[in-house]
């Protein structure tokens, strides 16, 4: 497989160009929504165009069609609700208490990071790395459907 279709060697190339917060939880939640809409077209026949509804009622769609487990869910609501706050907001903090991850085992992980600068940006990298990597493997384990980048310039 080349590099450059795997949704995750995107996140970091993009990530690269500008690398503050907003715009690793913005890049995160583009390149996730992207895989959700390759879901929708796959495995749900005759729903609506999937870029004419929102991230959270895809969510919401692909939760009611058991299409996606609890965590990733779970992760993908964190991202959209960082996201959310960082388009609306100017200065937008993220509380210890909120930097968490949801484990395919059902443990809920608080994550720490490193002591240094900008651990909120840290925790959106993991956060933005953890989910894209969880709904490729659904993608391909349980659903069959291809997760590759499809839409990259040539």
């Amino acid at each position: 497989m080349d590099v450059f279709e795997d949704i995750r060697t995107q996140l970091v190339i993009r990530a690269r160009l500008h690398d503050d917060e907003a715009s690793i939880a913005l890049k995160g939640h583009l390149l996730s929504e992207y895989l959700l809409n390759r879901i929708i077209s796959e495995k749900i026949a005759g729903a609506k165009k999937s870029n004419r509804i929102t991230y959270s009622d895809k969510l919401k769609l692909l939760e009611k069609r058991g299409l996606l487990e609890e965590e990733v869910l779970n992760n993908l609501r964190l991202l959209n609700k960082f996201r959310n706050k960082m388009a609306h907001e100017l200065d937008v903090s993220i509380g210890d208490n909120e930097m968490v991850f949801h484990k395919p085992n059902h443990e809920v992980l608080q994550v720490r990071p490193k002591k240094g600068r900008y651990p909120q940006r840290q925790y959106l990298r993991l956060l933005s790395h953890g989910v894209l990597t969880q709904l490729v493997n659904h993608m391909l384990l349980n659903l069959r459907v291809d997760p590759r980048w499809k839409n990259r310039l040539a």
